[in-house]
């Protein structure tokens, strides 16, 4: 699969869940259940895989966009591409993961945090610049970044369960959702049944907020053509 392919899946799908369980039992039956819910893409921490590489290929023979994260050198990108994974998030700013993930065609996402790590972090070719925004200002900082700064791709990191919808009002295309969508402790209790309702909820949420966007820009382009036209 060439690069541009899984980075327009996801940005086509809107949501990653981070997976992120206490023990590795619980890794499978927390991502079926994500699944359940219409989940498309999951993220495993870089450990994980180290020690069980085998998951990779195991999720994504169930059609899942696979990506891992945590991810700070470019050896570990680059294993996690022999791996089979579909994309790498990195949790630092550095060109090294950037240059790895292009050599092996994948996409690759860059945490940043201020205007000028975010604009760097562009700069270096990132598909998309994960930003930790809800400290700084939630969909506000979004927002003012984006009309600021020559940025896109911005993923929406570590999103709560409620008050999501505005971080795609500001401009953020994917979201990230991790212990407020698969808690460990949900996992441990093994209440699959609440994980798939939440992952549920959210992709819904997500898949009505594109249509009902895709018409205000439709019905936008509508009014233009007839003032053009009455001009």
């Amino acid at each position: 699969m060439r690069r541009a392919e899984p980075a327009r899946t996801l940005r086509e799908i809107c949501v990653i869940a981070a997976v992120r369980v206490i023990d590795e039992q619980q890794l499978l039956p927390t991502v079926a259940a994500l699944v359940e819910g219409g989940i498309r893409a999951v993220e495993l921490s870089y450990t994980t895989v180290q020690s069980a590489g085998w998951l990779v290929q195991s999720l994504k023979e169930k059609d899942l966009l696979v990506g891992v994260g945590s991810i700070t050198r470019s050896s570990q990108a680059r294993e996690s591409g022999m791996l089979g994974a579909d994309f790498v998030t990195a949790t630092v700013t550095t060109p090294d993961v950037v240059s790895a993930c292009k050599e092996i065609s994948m996409p690759c996402i860059l945490s940043a945090l201020t205007p000028t790590e975010i604009w760097r972090a562009q700069e270096m070719g990132a598909d998309f610049v994960r930003v930790l925004a809800e400290a700084l200002g939630g969909p506000n900082y979004i927002r003012s970044l984006l009309e600021t700064l020559p940025v896109r791709h911005i993923v929406g990191a570590d999103m709560p369960l409620d008050g999501y919808l505005p971080y795609l009002e500001a401009g953020t295309e994917l979201l990230e959702f991790g212990r407020s969508l698969a808690h460990p402790e949900l996992a441990e209790r093994e209440n699959w049944a609440e994980i798939s309702r939440r992952a549920l909820k959210i992709v819904k949420a997500c898949d009505n907020w594109r249509r009902t966007s895709t018409y205000r820009v439709l019905d936008s382009r509508i009014d233009l053509n007839r003032k053009s036209n009455d001009e």
